[in-house]
């Protein structure tokens, strides 16, 4: 048995709203699974009723056999809350930026201090925060959850109800989905918008554990066909009619579902076919439109009918987190229309194969004579596959097991937090890393600090030594000048050009491992730099000196492994670069993030300037894509030195082919910055010929960016399935052609190299690549090297 309270603005059983309704049946269901639940909300009595007004006397009383805990509400300003809302209702949909606050700071922060508040309820959970194991805040939308939620972050589930809409883009709400412990949702739809909204920094505390709908009630009520038509309003008993069931205003593009219905009586004037409009809602839409029943407010019993007896729902709601009546409509076995830009209900219909999706008005025209045409057995075959979904993923008892799986996932992370608690399989006390550098932002040096966490998380003491680091990791490594690492321990040795350390590393006479990032043959740089070319040169000789003292090795790749095969290694092999998307839970830079949204198509490569990576070839394939896209930019994340003849190469490559006001060539940038050109990013283009294994390429691949990329070295083993890949002998204009296609001109392309990309960037994830880390310990363990002396 567990502690959970529900923390909601509103509360009770006959509350019938989407967020208010499913916050009862969590509480309900939840309690009647012998959990310990309390339910902390306010005194107000519904999102109707005047915030700051008491309709319910604080306390705590037992309702439907619940214990419920009312606070008092806060006094609140409600008409500079009004104003704030008003402006956040006028921003339009092409105005929503990602990253970017709809409103003036000032505005967004009116609308949480005149939301509906209680300081009360806010001192009573820093009381209990240590008291319960977890809290459940729902919706995202109101000052108990904005204020509340990072009061007990560490215990904080939360289910936010998301819509996309200019309230989802507050800097406060987005601080809200960075602290949250769990994250949970109604839809998968509504999982992949959030992912959108806030970044991949999400992903590994969200959780899908859905909604339910009373399923019993469509198994057992009006199974009989006269009942069914008893329950219908006369007018309706024998017609032919699409149901709209919901909230009747505007939000819920009611009015583009009338205007659709008036093109299709417009096109089809003998048609028989009714649009019976039901739900809460002032307004009527009875009078305007021959062929349109409004019904206003129904009883159950009647909706129940209506749902059986339409033959088909439409749900034209672009905010929907789920939708209760698109799942009734399956569980009644009639096909549902939704919109095709609402991820929650077109993900669903899409998945099912239950229905249509529609967009624009002469779109929903079209569903509308496409119902008329359908015989019986067309709609009952679409009305059959909606109720298989419908039965998987509106099933209460469903929903709630997956609310356990969580519960047990947070139980699982605090008995995993000290590492005394996990035994280890290795005799082994410590195991440290050696590098060169330690440097923000570069691959070598996060791939050793994932293994450092993952070597503790493991039970083991490890540091990361290097010579030299930035002043910006003096709390990430220390600093090694030669007696650091103890000769019982463990060590395991990154390997690039070779250095200073090298020598103190083939001395060790513990148990070692090189772990080899490949060097970029001399070739490249001879033209440019013929003096570091000779060093890459050097450093790539040293290689096979190196075998005798490292009978344990590694390459990230498939084809560093491969090159330290032929150089004598003995049979080396493989640890990734773990690529987390934990270190993307960060703010990106707004101004970039809104300077970039600016309807150009943004073409993104990251990398510093340098000749193997081709960035001179990059730039004429961008001027051939101009061709296509002309409001495009290219941009260049990385760093280089204008001293460098190929960064001087590269500049007046730009210049000649007229880029200049084109290309962006970011040079050095903060990891802020370059989380805004990761998410702001319609293509990743990499015309790079030699990667010893690319970790923009999985960077990538978090930002559902599609990655195009030229072939070879370490590429085709990285992406695996994923991304496209083109061929070295290919010239720009088909490259170019290839690049359009992902960015804009195929749709149906990008969302199967999206969908296979998200596949892919697992194997890189911490979860993946830990236990073949501790395989390596363990194999170092076996594979000791005679006492070595200097390379």
């Amino acid at each position: 048995m567990r502690r959970v309270a529900v923390v909601t603005p509103w509360f009770g059983a006959r509350l019938h709203g989407g967020a208010e309704r499913q916050a009862f049946e969590i509480a309900a269901r939840l309690s009647s699974r012998s959990h310990a639940v309390e339910v902390l909300t306010t005194c107000c009595r519904s999102f109707s009723d005047e915030w700051s007004e008491e309709h319910y006397a604080p306390g705590v009383e037992i309702e439907d056999g619940l214990t419920v805990r009312r606070f008092p509400v806060d006094a609140r300003d409600a008409e500079t809350f009004d104003a704030v809302n008003a402006r956040l209702l006028r921003v339009t949909r092409e105005e929503l930026k990602a990253g970017v606050s709809p409103v003036a700071v000032a505005d967004a922060r009116a609308f949480v201090e005149h939301n509906i508040n209680s300081a009360p309820l806010l001192e009573h959970l820093q009381e209990v925060r240590d008291r319960f194991d977890a809290f459940i805040f729902l919706p995202y939308l109101y000052g108990t959850t904005l204020r509340g939620l990072p009061l007990v972050a560490p215990r904080a589930l939360l289910q936010p109800c998301l819509h996309d809409e200019a309230y989802a883009r507050l800097p406060i709400v987005a601080e809200l989905f960075r602290r949250a412990r769990r994250i949970l949702f109604n839809s998968e739809g509504e999982c992949e918008l959030a992912h959108t909204l806030y970044g991949p920094g999400i992903h590994t505390r969200s959780r899908v554990v859905g909604e339910g709908v009373e399923t019993e009630l469509f198994d057992a009520q009006l199974r009989v066909e006269q009942q069914i038509t008893d329950a219908l309003p006369r007018g309706l008993r024998g017609a032919r009619f699409v149901l709209y069931l919901g909230r009747r205003d505007a939000t819920k593009n009611i009015d583009l579902l009338l205007d659709a219905y008036r093109r299709f009586r417009a096109d089809f004037p003998a048609t028989d076919l009714r649009l019976v409009v039901a739900g809460t809602g002032a307004d009527s839409f009875d009078a305007p439109s021959e062929g349109v029943f409004d019904l206003g407010v129904v009883r159950e019993e009647t909706k129940n009918a209506l749902l059986r007896a339409a033959r088909a729902l439409f749900q034209p709601s672009q905010n929907e987190s789920y939708s209760r009546a698109l799942m009734e409509a399956w569980l009644a076995a009639r096909p549902v229309a939704a919109h095709r830009q609402c991820l929650a209900t077109s993900r669903a219909v899409t998945q099912s194969g239950g229905g249509w999706l529609a967009a624009t008005a002469d779109e929903w025209a079209r569903a509308f004579a496409t119902v008329a045409d359908a015989s019986d057995e067309e709609l009952a075959k679409l009305g059959a596959r909606g109720r298989a979904y419908a039965r998987e993923h509106a099933d209460w008892d469903r929903v709630i097991d997956r609310y356990e799986i969580v519960f047990d996932e947070l139980d699982e992370n605090v008995a995993s937090v000290e590492p005394a608690t996990r035994s280890r399989q290795t005799s082994l006390r410590a195991v440290h890393q050696l590098l060169p550098d330690v440097v923000c932002g570069d691959a070598i040096s996060n791939h050793a600090l994932s293994l450092r966490d993952g070597l503790r998380a493991a039970g083991l003491i490890s540091e990361v030594f290097a010579k030299r680091r930035e002043a910006a990791m003096a709390e990430e490594a220390r600093l090694f000048t030669g007696s650091e690492i103890e000769a019982d321990a463990g060590l395991i040795y990154h390997h690039s050009i070779g250095s200073e350390v090298t020598a103190a590393a083939t001395a060790h006479a513990g148990a070692k491992c090189l772990v080899y990032h490949n060097i970029t043959p001399s070739e490249f740089y001879a033209p440019y730099r013929p003096g570091f070319a000779w060093l890459l040169e050097t450093g790539r000789a040293s290689l096979r000196r190196l075998a005798r003292h490292f009978p344990c090795a590694v390459g990230d790749s498939a084809f560093n492994a491969a090159e330290l095969a032929a150089q004598g290694f003995h049979a080396p092999g493989v640890l990734p670069v773990i690529v987390d998307p934990d270190r993307w839970n960060t703010e990106p830079d707004e101004a970039l993030m809104r300077d970039l949204q600016d309807g150009r198509t943004n073409v993104l490569f990251v990398g510093r300037i340098a000749p193997n990576k081709r960035q001179d070839a990059l730039v004429h394939v961008f001027a051939e894509y101009v061709r296509l896209d002309a409001d495009a930019r290219l941009v260049i994340a990385g760093e280089g030195r204008e001293s460098d003849p190929y960064f001087q190469n590269l500049r007046r490559s730009v210049g000649r082919l007229g880029l200049a006001a084109r290309v962006v060539v970011t040079g050095r940038i903060t990891d802020a910055a370059l989380l805004a050109y990761y998410r702001t990013a319609h293509l990743y283009l990499s015309p790079s010929e030699h990667e010893g294994f690319g970790v923009p390429l999985v960077e990538t691949m978090w930002f559902d960016v599609p990655v195009l990329a030229r072939g070879g070295t370490a590429v085709n083993s990285t992406l695996g399935d994923a991304g496209l890949v083109f061929d070295s002998d290919m010239d720009a204009p088909r490259v170019a052609r290839l690049a359009y296609d992902l960015a804009r001109g195929d749709a149906s392309l990008r969302r199967r190299i999206i969908e296979a990309q998200r596949l892919r960037r697992e194997a890189f994830t911490p979860a993946a690549v830990r236990p073949l880390l501790d395989d390596l310990v363990r194999h170092m363990e076996t594979q000791r090297a005679p006492r070595a002396g200097v390379a």
